[in-house]
């Protein structure tokens, strides 16, 4: 008789929990630079990342909310923010067969993402947040929130644990930042929405 035993996965929550790991500034050599977070992960079921070509619903780039009477806002109604920035419209869609040859107003849906990063500013020992989106409207809608790619097989769930990098490009953080004391809060999402809990770097300089 022959006896074969296994080691039993470990039993983990089906959200996901992150620690910090480390934060990292890489210059590069055509004036976009890298910032790059590392954060270790667990996951009970492994249901972590999404392809950069999945927009079905729920992780659709956008919603379109309506008004009371059920029709799409646009630019100009009450319903529609008062100061325009590039994030909140868009011009000529088409949504389930509508189409709507107009500017209508659009919110940015966040679990189109997995991973968020919010950059928090130290001044004078309170931290304030550096909302990407709105510091630059109307001109651009930048944001460092994100996707990483699935990290287990869909045919075979398991607990995952490991480490997670995700790199951030801009030609604008020295400019930016170059002095000032930073930092970063991150929080990723599995592919059931479940949220991870919140993890946050040391402060750090990024011209140092």
């Amino acid at each position: 008789m022959v006896i074969i035993s296994c080691e039993k996965p470990p039993e983990l929550p089906f959200s996901p929990t992150i620690t910090f790991e480390s934060v990292r500034f890489a210059p590069g050599p055509s004036g976009f630079d890298s910032l790059i977070v590392s954060i270790g992960f667990e996951d009970g079921n492994g249901d972590l990342g999404l392809q950069g070509s999945e927009n079905s619903p729920p992780y659709q780039p956008l919603n379109y909310p309506k008004n009371g009477q059920g029709d799409f806002i646009l630019f100009g109604d009450p319903e529609a923010p008062s100061n325009f920035n590039v994030c909140d419209f868009v011009t000529n869609i088409d949504v389930t067969g509508d189409e709507i040859l107009d500017t209508v107003y659009v919110e940015i849906n966040q679990n189109s993402f997995n991973i968020e990063v919010d950059f928090f500013l130290k001044r004078d020992g309170n931290y304030q947040e550096f909302e990407w989106r709105r510091e630059f409207g109307p001109f651009s809608c930048i944001t460092f929130d994100g996707r990483y790619p699935p990290l287990n097989s869909a045919e075979f769930e398991r607990p995952l644990a490991g480490s997670l990098s995700y790199s951030m490009l801009s030609s604008g953080f020295l400019p930016l930042f170059g002095n000032d004391t930073l930092q970063l809060r991150i929080q990723i999402k599995d592919r059931a929405l479940n949220t991870s809990n919140t993890v946050e770097s040391p402060d750090f300089i990024i011209g140092q």
